[in-house]
């Protein structure tokens, strides 16, 4: 009886060490559980991913389901969904979802397609109601913050995200606008005299690389901008570039730059500082590489990546991220472009997010969307809305200027 006693404690400790080892080398799970909130039930499946902190949600109550996901270094905790506030009325369903005592997204509303609540507000039974969640903070998702001058530039530095650096290019050189630097702003000086349109210039990683437009015809210098350590260089090319050029694309963070008078093609790598003819072939990457004539390079023909990825009637349709990231998906609705994002794992739960004037300037960093509105560049965050970062008053005016933010 000894025996066996101890034989069945030996089994129970070599299963806990298997069950063990399983979760601490496991890269995520699917569990399925259920949440009270004291009248309603709701039913959970969790599926999470420990890598890069990612927790994906099918909730479902009374027959109607809800599919969200959000991104937070739990360790690799699972029931991270905690606790859940439900209102239903003739017009909207709608659920607020509580991560380990914390709201970490809007209530989602479900109607016709999903929205969140801060871009729904006026209906007073549902306002009501979410008055009456205690834990609920309305001026989580409402900008209040005041801008400061700051070289020129009105910055709402309150709004800043910690290791976020935002380039804007102006016309003698570039701003550098990030809440780790001391003074917040930099104004970094690359010319003598005001260049209206940057053509060859562009952002690629941390770096903004643009040519020397110091420079009248031709030019054999190319400025490098270092976003997090404020340096500025110069790579040189062993033969003159004509500023008739352009960019091509950017791939492998290598920059492909085609010299239409000189018929020359550039691989421009700023980690490297080096800059090199690519060979007697024009390289282009439509996904895969090929090569292309003289006369379709002289047509400024550029390297394609656009794809509506099985979305039609879009303006523009953004992947970002892999199997747990989000489709962005860009509507024209008069002058303006609406915004949807919904989730790759199961593309339900299109909600809307924001209004832009420009789908040609956008930047996403982790899980940010900064955009453009008028003269002002935003952020937007499932925690925080939508909130402005910088106001310049020339992106209203000059469609030549361009910005774009790196994360440390």
């Amino acid at each position: 009886m000894k025996r066996l006693f101890f034989m069945l404690i030996v089994l129970f400790i070599f299963y806990l060490g298997i069950q063990f080892i399983f979760y601490w080398f496991s890269n995520g799970q699917e569990i399925n559980y259920r949440i009270k909130d004291g009248i309603n039930n709701f039913d959970v499946v969790e599926k999470s991913n420990f890598s890069n902190h990612n927790y994906f949600y099918n909730v479902t109550i009374n027959d109607t389901k809800f599919s969200f996901q959000v991104f937070k270094d739990y360790g690799k905790e699972n029931r991270v969904l905690t606790d859940a506030k439900y209102y239903e009325d003739d017009t909207y369903k709608c659920i607020l979802p509580i991560f380990d005592g914390e709201i970490l997204i809007d209530m989602i509303c479900k109607s016709d397609t999903y929205q969140y609540y801060h871009n729904i507000k006026g209906n007073s039974n549902l306002d009501e109601f979410v008055n009456s969640i205690e834990i609920y903070d309305a001026n989580q998702f409402v900008d209040k913050t005041e801008a400061q001058e700051i070289e020129n530039v009105l910055v709402y530095r309150d709004n800043l995200i910690d290791n976020h650096y935002v380039g804007i290019n102006n016309y003698k050189g570039i701003y550098n606008i990030s809440k780790n630097f001391n003074s917040v702003v930099y104004n970094i000086t690359l010319f003598q005299n005001d260049v209206y349109n940057q053509k060859l210039g562009t952002f690629i990683g941390k770096y903004y690389i643009v040519a020397d437009y110091n420079e009248n015809h031709e030019f054999n210098k190319i400025n490098i901008v270092d976003l997090v350590n404020l340096n500025a260089s110069t790579i040189t090319s062993n033969t003159a570039i004509s500023f008739d050029s352009y960019i091509q694309g950017i791939i492998d963070n290598k920059v492909y730059l085609y010299d239409k008078d000189n018929k020359v093609q550039y691989e421009i790598d700023p980690n490297n500082k080096s800059i090199v003819k690519t060979g007697t072939e024009i390289k282009y990457n439509d996904g895969e590489w090929t090569t292309m004539t003289v006369a379709e390079a002289n047509q400024e023909k550029k390297f394609v990546s656009d794809e509506n990825y099985g979305y039609e009637n879009y303006d523009r349709v953004d992947k970002v991220g892999e199997g747990t990231g989000f489709y962005y998906l860009y509507k024209k609705n008069g002058n303006s472009y609406d915004v949807y994002r919904t989730n790759i794992q199961d593309n339900e739960g299109m909600i809307y997010l924001f209004t832009t004037q420009s789908i040609d300037l956008i930047s996403y960093v982790n899980n940010y969307v900064y955009f453009i509105e008028d003269n002002k560049i935003k952020v937007y965050n499932d925690a925080i809305g939508v909130k402005n970062i910088v106001d310049y008053k020339e992106l209203e005016f000059n469609k030549n200027i361009n910005f774009y933010v790196f994360a440390n």
